[in-house]
């Protein structure tokens, strides 16, 4: 584990600029240790395949210690092992279990999709929200598993085919597009967005923040802007979405989701979060140089931990009675 004075020294000297900019000292200092904690593996029991008292008895025989999460009964935090150790096990290699971080597993439940809906993932690789909206909606419905690289979809497949996934079909392709293809068809839709990763940091692993700079921040947040615009787009009136990053720049989050509010006025309204885990904080509403909407209140940011990677999270709705007014196409970022 390395310190917060380790972390001001090696992560990228704008990146903590950043911070201090935006964060009051003492959540900075809190965010650094967070980036700077060996994270615990953790896991998430597949419904779809296996009961959750018999994984946790296979797991006590096979000698691995584990704490359950509270506000998640298929959690679990493993003590002492290494994901390697995990994958060894039966119960992984036949898909009872999903090695997956506490983080990734908060925007299906934020989503609370349900048996029989139709449900959007639009950036869907490698699967692991697939599988857990999959196993919430119990293999009932239908799920769109989006995704644009093709070397990331067979991993897709791969996991679709180990969970048990049922219900999901693979599409191939630039999900900015499906807005017009699926015009106010899903009932939930998941965008899980591509960005900079600031949340998946960890001082002691330099390859987790070498490839970060301002330029990949502006350059991610032009790209959300875009896939969120196309799944508003596809969501039905009075349709769910829940947009997520693993990155801590406002510029990624909350911008983005007051970018949409502007864009679409009077067709969105933020959404209180249906759970707020350990470590999460309302998100931001305002910044240095600018007032944000304060509907961005509701948006949650969760800190990273030596559980938690960090995130961030909104759970936006389209506003019924909207269904002889479709969404504008969006002006450029």
């Amino acid at each position: 584990m390395a310190s917060i004075k380790q972390a001001r020294e090696r992560l990228p000297s704008a990146f903590i600029s950043r911070l201090q900019e935006v964060f009051p000292a003492p959540l900075v200092d809190q965010i650094l240790d967070g980036l700077s904690r060996d994270r615990r593996p953790t896991l998430r029991i597949n419904t779809l395949k296996a009961d959750g008292r018999a994984v946790m008895r296979a797991l006590a025989q096979a000698g691995i210690k584990f704490e359950r999460v509270l506000w998640y009964p298929e959690a679990l935090v493993i003590k002492e092992k290494k994901e390697k150790d995990l994958e060894a096990l039966p119960l992984y290699q036949e898909g009872q279990i999903y090695l997956q971080s506490l983080s990734s597993m908060l925007p299906p439940l934020f989503l609370q999709p349900r048996p029989g809906e139709k449900v959007l993932d639009l950036a869907a690789a490698p699967g692991s929200k697939t599988t857990q909206l999959a196993a919430l909606m119990k293999n009932r419905g239908f799920i769109l598993a989006n995704d644009s690289n093709p070397i990331r979809l067979e991993r897709l497949r791969f996991n679709l085919r180990r969970q048990g996934v049922e219900i999901a079909q693979v599409r191939c392709g630039d999900g900015t597009t499906l807005g017009r293809e699926y015009p106010a068809f899903f009932d939930k839709v998941l965008l899980d967005a591509p960005c900079s990763g600031e949340g998946l940091f960890l001082v002691g692993q330099p390859r987790t923040w070498r490839h970060w700079t301002v330029k990949l921040v502006a350059r991610m947040a032009a790209r959300q802007k875009k896939l969120l615009a196309s799944g508003l787009r596809a969501l039905r009136p009075g349709g769910t979405l829940v947009y997520s990053t693993c990155t801590l720049s406002p510029e990624e989050n909350e911008e983005v989701v007051a970018w949409a509010l502007t864009q679409f006025p009077g067709e969105l309204e933020v959404l209180e979060p249906p759970l707020c885990p350990p470590g999460s904080l309302p998100g931001l509403t305002a910044l240095p140089e600018r007032e944000l909407p304060p509907s961005l209140c509701r948006t949650r940011r969760i800190l990273p931990s030596s559980t938690m990677e960090g995130f961030f999270l909104a759970v936006l709705r389209r506003v019924p009675g909207s269904a002889q007014n479709p969404l504008p196409a969006p002006e450029g970022p």
